[in-house]
């Protein structure tokens, strides 16, 4: 008789992380487990065929709902945590501190075993020492950002992260964080959470041109991989585990991007804004104020310790933000404007 699979419980798991843990994690044997709210899946049954889902809230549910929801679960994945295009919002906020602390306890109560949780590069990327993030000086999983910082979701993945910790030592979990830097790369559910902004806004033509905006960038598979990786290797329990491959520019990309679908009549601009002009876009555009601040930015990160748990290479940048150009395309999420004449 067959020994029944181990079972992982992933929060989040309709989100653009959580749906690729939870089909790595099937892809690696384990039986899998997500958290839902309300009646929307988008379909995440057809990308991970055989999923049970339970809805559960991570704030208005109570703690024992979320035990059950644990219940006979190995592993957890906590994935769901708030990425908006721009300030965190107060119950965002509460979301990520309160939310982890209240999946956490209830994990202990369940009896899971292994944790595993998505924390970002913002937690680690936030020294205002200018010698930090550089080439010969990247960041590594033993940096922490400030506790006050002028970016709110910063603040609340490293709030989030610290008292993560603590409490994960208070109840004796076991437990791993992994740190993506800008996921990109192929979505399984016709969704646009704030990863898809970038190329979104390059395929419809929504800017009258493109800022050299910098960013890190890795792919959303090596995130996952790296997740469901950590929890099944014993050894990486207490490490903080950074998934950041390389700087891109969306000037860059935008080329990249016309190259590839350009002649099929998307109204792809690659015409550069300067500097002044960003500026002033921001005042009318949340997400530009958010990231002028990353004008030209390289930011870079050691990642040899995930690329070792991952036996490769991380995935080249630009790759993988072009994988999310096509999926965008082909999911119908970006949506292609008919010229009138």
């Amino acid at each position: 008789m067959a020994e029944p699979l181990q079972r992982v419980l992933v929060t989040g798991v309709t989100g653009f992380i959580g749906s690729h843990v939870a089909r790595v994690a099937q892809l690696s044997g384990l039986a899998v487990r997500g958290t839902v709210r309300g009646t929307a899946h988008y379909g995440i049954e057809q990308a991970v065929p055989g999923i049970e889902l339970v809805n559960v809230d991570l704030l208005d549910s109570s703690e024992q709902e979320l035990v059950d929801a644990m219940s006979g679960c190995t592993f957890l994945a906590h994935v769901a945590s708030p990425f908006p295009g721009s300030d965190v919002s107060d119950s965002e906020m509460k979301t990520a501190i309160e939310g982890t602390s209240k999946v956490l306890r209830a994990a202990k109560k369940a009896g899971v075993m292994r944790v595993v949780l998505t924390s970002s590069v913002a937690a680690i990327g936030g020294s205002p020492d200018k010698s930090k993030g550089t080439a010969a000086n990247p960041y590594t999983s033993a940096d922490w950002s400030p506790d006050s910082m002028q970016s709110s979701y910063a603040v609340s993945k490293t709030q989030a992260e610290k008292g993560a910790w603590a409490l994960a030592a208070e109840l004796g979990l076991k437990m791993t964080t992994i740190h993506p830097s800008f996921v990109q790369g192929p979505m399984l559910l016709p969704r646009a959470p704030t990863s898809t902004a970038m190329a979104k806004r390059i395929l419809e033509g929504t800017m009258p041109a493109v800022p050299a905006i910098g960013m890190n960038v890795v792919g959303v598979v090596d995130v996952a991989e790296a997740h469901v990786k950590a929890l099944l290797a014993h050894d990486t329990a207490g490490e903080r585990l950074v998934v950041a491959a390389g700087n891109l520019l969306m000037t860059e990309l935008a080329v990249a991007i016309k190259e590839a679908y350009g002649a099929d009549g998307w109204p792809i601009k690659t015409m550069a804004i300067p500097y002044v002009g960003l500026w002033l876009y921001s005042f009318v555009d949340k997400q530009a104020a958010m990231v002028l601040g990353s004008w030209r930015k390289e930011t870079y990160y050691d990642c040899k310790p995930t690329e070792t748990l991952l036996g490769r290479p991380l995935q080249p940048p630009m790759e993988a933000a072009l994988e999310m150009a096509k999926s965008l395309v082909e999911l119908g999420v970006a949506v292609r404007k008919v010229q009138r004449g």
